[in-house]
């Protein structure tokens, strides 16, 4: 019997790129078992460096907030177990997975799983569409996006375009999109 799949869908906010050279000021993961969430997880980071002035204004996360947040270090043990035997889901995964591979590797942790694309997907699902950033998709699919941004409303809003996908038939075309062995 299969086993099955159970999607990380993961979102981090940071204070620039590239990643050796900024750090992670909030992560959100939603566990989704292509039907229902098992699972939320969401903290503040701090990325022990001052937050630039443009991103802060973007995401409304300021030095002062993530003052006391745990350091990176801290938290990557409960990521680790969070996303493992899961297949690591983003909206625009060539950033997010790389940028916390990174981060996962500094901390002495090594990330290897499958991964997949909303932002890819959501251009072969929904061809007709012009624009496919997260915003756009969710307004033309009228997906509510909370707290634009910031790691747990861009997460949630991204398992919901998964969701819509997977319940209308794109099972096999996820699957399809799904690299195994990414960045390898």
């Amino acid at each position: 019997m299969k086993r099955k799949r159970i999607y990380a869908v993961v979102d981090i906010e940071g204070t620039g790129s590239p990643a050796s050279k900024n750090g992670i000021t909030e992560i959100a993961i939603v566990l989704f078992d292509g039907q229902q969430i098992i699972d939320q997880y969401s903290t503040l980071v701090n990325p022990k460096m001052a937050i630039p002035k443009y991103v802060a204004k973007l995401t409304g996360i300021s030095d002062k907030m993530v003052a006391d947040a745990p350091v990176f270090e801290t938290v990557a043990p409960t990521i680790l177990k969070l996303l493992n035997k899961t297949t690591f889901v983003a909206h625009n995964a060539s950033f997010d997975y790389p940028y916390l591979k990174y981060f996962m590797e500094k901390a002495g942790h090594k990330l290897q799983m499958p991964v997949l694309c909303t932002l890819e997907l959501s251009r072969k699902a929904f061809p007709n569409l012009v624009k496919h950033g997260l915003e756009s998709l969710c307004e033309d699919l009228n997906i509510c996006l909370d707290n634009r941004h910031r790691a747990g409303g861009d997460a949630l809003a991204t398992t919901k375009v998964l969701e819509l996908i997977l319940k209308n038939g794109g099972e096999k075309l996820s699957e399809s999109m799904i690299i195994k062995n990414y960045g390898e």
